[in-house]
């Protein structure tokens, strides 16, 4: 078996590892289950291609500081330290996309039209957290701007790479967006259980995907 394919089982096991002690609320385990996803599915991707993309290894990079951070959310200084993080991780990715769509050269105007939903649901997510975001309002909104664009600029590639290509990270970051919009109602709604692995599980397959899409 290839080093790639150990690495990628590590990775599922440290997952499986999260999710069963956010359901026996054992957070003090999950400083080694969570901590381990990206560098191991960093060190995956780099094993599964002879063109590594700088901005998606900072992606990571970036997403895996977020995972610290957020692993004390309970101190503000924290929680908005795990949002710069994911903030910063979603310009790296959003470059990423970028660089392997022709920089939307020669698009067709309708493309643009895809934008309508994610601002439509942007715009529902803000008004939907602002009572209770206060001082966040701010940065609440950057990140949900970036992300839509950071979404939004899976979509172009349709038309520069193949379909497994484009659709791995399309999804991904849909996912990516519906674990972040579940992550602020956990945090600020108190909607969503301690205990809910809602959150990690769409995370983890969000970066999982988005990662496929560069694997050849």
């Amino acid at each position: 078996m290839e080093i790639r394919y150990i690495i990628l089982f590590l990775f599922l096991v440290s997952a499986i590892l999260d999710f069963i002690y956010i359901k026996k609320e054992v957070p003090k385990s999950r400083f080694f289950s969570k901590t381990l996803l990206m560098p191991l599915l960093l060190l995956y991707y780099l094993l599964s291609t002879n063109k590594p993309i700088i901005f998606l290894i900072f992606a990571l990079i970036f997403s895996f500081f977020g995972d610290l951070f957020l692993l004390f959310e309970d101190k503000k200084s924290f929680f908005i330290l795990g949002l710069l993080s994911f903030l910063i991780a979603h310009l790296f990715f959003f470059l990423t996309f970028l660089a392997s769509s022709n920089y939307f050269k020669g698009l067709p105007f309708y493309i643009y039209l895809f934008l309508i939903p994610y601002f439509i649901y942007g715009a529902y997510l803000f008004k939907y957290l602002k009572p209770e975001i206060d001082k966040f309002q701010f940065i609440i909104l950057i990140y949900i701007f970036i992300i839509i664009i950071m979404s939004f600029s899976t979509i172009p590639r349709y038309y520069f790479v193949s379909f497994r290509e484009f659709i791995f990270p399309f999804l991904g970051s849909i996912l990516f967006i519906i674990s972040d919009s579940l992550l602020s109602i956990k945090k600020f709604k108190k909607k969503i259980k301690e205990n809910s692995i809602s959150i990690m599980l769409t995370y983890t397959l969000a970066q999982l995907f988005i990662i496929s899409g560069f694997i050849k």
